[in-house]
């Protein structure tokens, strides 16, 4: 036999199968790890495919697979697991080391006790062995080994044999499950707590009932007003879900968001639910993914790399907040959860929610055209209003003497919430002091020396200092003008750090939590501060987007957007869908009980649709205006787009380089009908991390038509670039670079 190996490395010059022969010693399957002779040294690799002859004949002699890796080495990859690379690569023009690397369970030094289990009668081994078995269900490796002189290819032989299974269990202490231990509450307690379903919850859950026991693929948008009681649908869904015997996935889009829904989850499942996201340490991924690996978990609750779950009995996958732009990976592969959850749901016939109060659009023009289905939860539980929304023109404000960053109405509206001991929200999408540093004498602003971009002026206690938010650059606050040696240098600009300091000179007194990538680094920092907020440690939340959606509090009464137009003139067709969409979400965390909810918007652009309509909550004018522009542009959802980047630290060999990939596009797809081909531009960001980058876009119809065309063009210039080239490639780019 010959095993076609990729070997397990992410260097994209070794981007192919490797044929290896397959010594009659070893009884290889496809998925299994292995050791293997790779130039000068030994590499695991994995076996993609088996094959009894080579594809072409062999001009020198093939070296041989040296051995298999067990599981205590590092994990193979089930037929699953292998779909699933062969499904990224395709997918995203991914590498093969990068793929595998990307569905692995993380890697860790936790103790892995290898166990046999005996299968059948023990007809073929010593009979003392056999005995053991009658009395245990499981025997250790060592005690086989150590008492009865059992040698590691004799244990091979009996599992190759079918006389004895292996099993693998951690040993490593187990981890806390995130927040206190609760009592867990059964769905007729729940009722009785006043939990009972809406008429638009009981139709939803009802159909969604129907596809699980159809046990079929079916895709299912929930568009859902905040606080229409999504969450308590997939609570539903999922128990009935656990009662067939099978398993749930719920991505949430944000890690702070995880540790509240783990807590409601783990109220209604007990300790069956398993936590899966980056901000968890390797050894507690690891153990969590054991725990979903050997079924002791029917629920997994994460953030999108939690897609990757090992779950054999998959029944249900849902996407909270299914629009979020956080699902798309943005390094290699740059894969969308939404595709692969819809990938594995077809694989074993579950079922795939999509469930947000702002749909992506690319969702919606699905179900209005058919091929997902459309629920509709229209009002809130128990009747209680959405938000009232204020518009506060920040040109009249300023043109009345109001220089604050809080407008008149939003001091006001803040007043009245500390005074009847209620809480607030604020919300700013930038973090730091000030976005950037300018002089008022030769017009020039501070510049990060690595990257075309402004430095965000940071402030801890009483020091200054100028960072950049791309690769970390960090200076100290300059006192003249870098230009021209003026002292005339002026702050400009607002991130968390300023409101939360103007904050606290206009309320003193007003206890602020601060939520954003600077006060979140710590571990464990997002359920901390969540947690405090919750008590009513605080009276203001303020921070990026990371809380402007998903949460739910008692007594948050007032919702402050401080500046609605930070992303609404980006360079990017998605701007105004993703400003709808954060305006609309972040209206959604107040009023979501018994104390009626407010939001006040600030903004200089009151007349734009986004602002107007996500005042109103109105996403089906959004939705009908915005889809008729980008009918009229040519974008998604009526095609889709593939952005290459190139870069290189001389400019020159950047353009070269993008102009010589153009060309090969151009011979690949010149004749595919309705692709456009965009000459090669600077990117967004001209020069990041000291390299110089050129996009080029390719817009299409099908990616079927164009799969092929992309990736020879792709992996042509690949082989040919120089060392300090590279070539990045964004299939289905949701965020141009």
């Amino acid at each position: 036999m010959i095993a076609e190996v990729a070997i397990l490395a992410k260097a994209k010059h070794i981007d192919r199968l490797f044929d290896y022969a397959v010594p009659d010693s070893l009884a290889l399957v496809e998925g299994q790890a292995v050791e293997v002779p790779f130039h000068t040294r030994k590499a695991i690799g994995y076996v993609i495919r088996l094959k009894e002859v080579a594809a072409e004949p062999e001009r020198f002699e093939l070296k041989l697979v040296e051995r298999a890796l067990d599981s205590v080495e590092t994990a193979s990859l089930s037929e699953e697991m292998l779909g699933l690379v062969m499904f990224l690569r395709e997918r995203y023009l991914a590498s093969w080391g990068a793929s595998i690397q990307t569905v692995l369970p993380p890697v860790t030094r936790a103790k892995v006790r290898r166990e046999y289990e005996l299968i059948g009668s023990g007809e073929g081994l010593p009979p003392e062995v056999a005995l053991l078995f009658t009395r245990r269900k499981t025997v250790a490796k060592k005690v086989l080994q150590e008492r009865f002189g059992l040698t590691d290819s004799q244990l091979h032989k009996a599992v190759a044999s079918g006389l004895l299974a292996v099993r693998d269990r951690v040993t490593t202490r187990r981890r806390r499950q995130p927040g206190a231990k609760v009592e867990v509450a059964d769905d007729a307690r729940v009722q009785a707590a006043g939990l009972e379903l809406t008429g638009e919850q009981q139709a939803a859950l009802a159909l969604v009932l129907a596809a699980l026991r159809e046990r079929r693929t079916r895709s299912i948008v929930i568009h859902g007003v905040t606080g229409s009681g999504k969450t308590e649908v997939y609570i539903r869904a999922i128990h009935e879900v656990i009662a067939m015997g099978r398993q749930a996935l719920m991505l949430v889009p944000e890690i702070s968001l995880t540790a509240q829904m783990t807590d409601r989850f783990r109220r209604r499942f007990g300790e069956r639910v398993a936590v899966l996201h980056s901000r968890l340490g390797e050894r507690e991924k690891f153990v969590e993914w054991q725990r979903i690996l050997h079924g002791e978990a029917d629920v997994v609750i994460g953030a999108r790399s939690a897609v990757f779950a090992p779950l054999p009995r998959l029944g249900i996958a849902i996407l909270d907040e299914e629009h979020e732009s956080s699902y798309k990976q943005d390094k290699e592969p740059p894969y969308l959860a939404r595709e692969v959850a819809a990938w594995r749901a077809d694989r074993r016939g579950a079922v795939l929610v999509l469930g947000s109060a702002t749909p992506s659009l690319e969702s919606m023009y699905r179900a209005q055209v058919g091929r997902y289905e459309l629920l509709r939860l229209s009002r809130r539980v128990a009747d209680r209003p959405l938000a009232g929304v204020q518009i506060v023109n920040m040109r009249d404000e300023f043109r009345s003497g109001c220089h604050s960053l809080f407008s008149r109405p939003l001091k006001a509206a803040l007043t009245g919430v500390l005074a009847r001991g209620e809480q607030a929200i604020l919300f700013l999408n930038r973090r730091g002091y000030s976005t950037f540093l300018q002089c008022r004498d030769c017009g020039s602003v501070v510049k990060c020396p690595h990257c075309d971009i402004t430095l965000t002026v940071h402030k801890k206690a009483a020091t200054s200092t100028l960072r950049c938010h791309f690769c970390d650059h960090s200076e100290a606050l300059p006192s003249l003008c870098p230009s021209c040696g003026s002292a005339a240098l002026r702050q400009f600009g607002t991130g968390t750090q300023r409101v939360e300091h103007d904050l606290l000179l206009e309320f003193p007194g007003v206890r602020v939590i601060r939520m954003d990538v600077d006060t979140t680094r710590q571990k464990g920092a997002h359920e901390r501060l969540l947690e405090e907020f919750g008590r009513h440690e605080a009276d203001v939340l303020l921070g990026t987007q990371m809380i402007a959606k998903g949460l739910d509090f008692e007594k948050v009464s007032l919702v402050g957007v401080i500046a609605a137009d930070t992303s609404l003139f980006l360079p990017d067709f998605r701007a105004a869908e993703r400003t709808f969409q954060l305006l609309v979400q972040v209206a959604g965390r107040a009023g979501r009980h018994q104390i009626p909810g407010a939001m006040i918007v600030q903004t200089f652009s009151p007349e734009h649709y986004a602002v107007s309509l996500a005042a109103r909550q109105d996403y089906g004018a959004f939705y009908e205006q915005e889809l008729a522009l980008r009918k009229s542009m040519g974008y998604p959802p009526f095609t889709e787009i593939t952005q290459f980047v190139i870069a290189n630290p001389d400019d020159t060999e950047a353009r070269d380089e993008a102009l010589a990939l153009h060309a090969e596009l151009k011979r690949h797809l010149g004749t595919v009908a309705g692709v456009r081909l965009m000459a090669p531009s600077p990117a967004t960001i001209g020069r990041l991390r000291g390299r110089y980058r050129y996009q080029i876009l390719v817009v299409y119809r099908s990616f079927k038509a164009v799969q092929e065309g992309l990736a020879a063009s792709y992996r042509a210039r690949l082989s040919q670039i120089k060392a300090d080239t590279s070539i990045t490639v964004d299939v289905n780019a949701h965020g141009l670079d």
